[in-house]
Formats: C-alpha cells, structure tokens, sequence
C-alpha cells in the first residue's frame, strides 16, 4: 500500500480535482435535466388541473343561467325573449339583462331600468353612454367562462359588459332578417316559448351555448345586457344575444364568427331546457346537432349513447 491507500501497481489512478470536477458537472446536468422533465410534467398536470376547475365554474355558470330560466318561467308563464324590442331592428335589452333579479341582480336590474325602458332608449344603435351609469359594462361572472381570458368589455360590441353564453335561437336562420322570425328554438326576438311548446322534450332542447371571444380569430362572444343595434356596415347584431344553430355555426368550436366555441378542450358546454348541462364535443354531425336547437322537430338525439 502507498500512502494514498492504493496498492502498489493499482491499474486505477488517483481521482484528481479535475477528475472529481468532472464528474460533478455530469452529475449536475443529469440532475438539471430531470429536474426539467419534472417540471415540464408538473406544468401539464397543474394546467390540467386548471382546466378542469376552469371548466367546472363554466357548467355551474350556465346551471345558474339555466335555473334563472326555469325561475323566470315559474313567474312569467314562458321563457325570456332572446331580446326585447319595439318590433324593429334596433337596440333591445337581452335575455341576460330580462334575468339578473332571478340571478341576485336585482339592485342591477332596476338600475338599469329594465323593466320599465328600453335599452338605451330604443337608439339605432346603444352605445355604453346611452345607459344609466354605463351599467351594461359592468363585469358578471355567471356570464363568463373562466377559460376565456377576453376583457370585461366587448371590443367586438361596442364595449358592453363580456358575456360568453348566448341563446341558442333554433336551426332555422331567415333568408332576410325578418321581425319576430321563428327560428324554432326556445328564445329569439320577442318570443313568449312556454314549457308546454317545447314537443321534442325539455331533455332534447337546447336553450344556451357559450361562445368565445377571440380577437386573433374573430370570435366575438356576446353581451349579457342587450342587441346593441346595427353595425357601421348596417348589419344587424342579434349575434349579440343570440344565434341559430345553421350548418356553419353548429359546427362544435367550427371557424364561423359566430359558431357556438369556446377555451375548453375539445368542446362546448351546452345548457338544455330541463336545466342539465352537457358537453358537446368537436367533430359531432352539425345535422344532429341542429336538432338539438329545434323545439319541436320530432327528433330524438344522444350523444351520450
């Protein structure tokens, strides 16, 4: 033995401070990246996590949305109008608005004068400012999904309050823009669509969807307080409160502006006239689907099945 405690003529040489340094650098890098598998795993998981819980407060929402119907029907005889106006196309409070004291929104509510006004005064055109307070700007959680990271205020609508559900207004959309038009659902202008009307079954008829807001894909989300009127191109917005569910749009999270889309992964969360909540996912049949916005077209569908 020598005095480093190897035998003499040992085919192993001595670690050096190099060589000790060496394999501290090795061990250092293997360390860092497990270290960065790890978090590249944890990240996954803690966003799935998220979403989830995300997704969760996104049916609860429209559970609440769907109670405030079935509490509105209770009262009133039939569900809410889709929006409310004069027989025209101009401005006209929404659905949402015509809900808020069946949503603990009274004091919002009167406000606003639902009730007793028009919104904005029955204006072409309903801009913030035509409101008392500029109320209709005022953010609602039960009218967004938390998955949607658009701003409080709809740049897309004039900058009223962000609402990403919207009523689903039935299959049929009108070769013109029609007062009044039947689009065979539950809610569109002016309706009065009471339980007993809805022959295909409450189960079998969609009432809400959620829509996306989007800037970079022109999704436009909705407004919870009204149609604010025509567009600077003379177009109409009922798209604001509500829209059909026609080849395009009932395409689950398709490319239209106006398809019914949202955060989620692989789907839309659709609220039903018997109150459920259920999760429609990407690639079903757009022909199946729009039977689900029809009231009373015979037809039975399960996606569950």
């Amino acid at each position: 033995m020598n005095c480093r405690g190897l035998p003499v003529g040992s085919p192993f040489p001595p670690r050096t401070a190099a060589h000790r340094k060496g394999f501290t650098l090795i061990e250092l890098l293997v360390v860092i990246a497990i270290i960065a598998l790890l978090i590249a795993l944890l990240l996954v998981a803690v966003q799935k996590v998220r979403e989830a819980s995300n997704r969760l407060v996104c049916v609860n929402n429209l559970k609440q949305l769907m109670l405030g119907l079935s509490s509105y029907h209770d009262a009133q005889g039939a569900y809410p109008p889709a929006f409310r106006n004069p027989n025209n196309f101009q401005s006209g409070w929404g659905w949402g608005a015509i809900l808020l004291p069946y949503l603990e929104q009274q004091p919002l509510y009167d406000k606003l004068a639902v009730a007793t006004t028009d919104f904005g005064g029955n204006v072409v055109v309903c801009w913030p400012e035509m409101v008392p307070d500029k109320l209709s700007q005022t953010p609602l959680k039960v009218f967004r999904c938390a998955s949607d990271d658009g701003p409080d205020q709809n740049r897309f609508r004039y900058l009223h309050g962000m609402s990403n559900y919207r009523a689903v207004s039935g299959p049929a959309s009108a070769p013109v823009l029609l007062v009044n038009y039947d689009h065979g659902g539950a809610m569109y202008q002016n309706s009065r669509i009471r339980m007993a009307d809805i022959l295909d079954g409450s189960s079998q008829t969609v009432a809400l969807g959620e829509c996306s807001y989007d800037e970079k894909d022109f999704k436009w989300a909705a407004l919870w307080s009204g149609m604010v009127g025509l567009s600077d191109s003379g177009a109409v917005y009922i798209s604001c409160v509500m829209w059909h569910l026609d080849q395009d749009s009932a395409q689950i999270n398709g490319p239209a502006p106006q398809a019914f889309s949202s955060r989620h992964p692989a789907g839309v969360s659709f609220g039903y006239c018997d109150g459920s909540v259920r999760f429609l996912r990407n690639g079903l049949d757009p022909e199946k689907v729009r039977y689900l916005a029809g009231r009373n077209d015979g037809v039975v569908i399960d996606f569950d099945s």
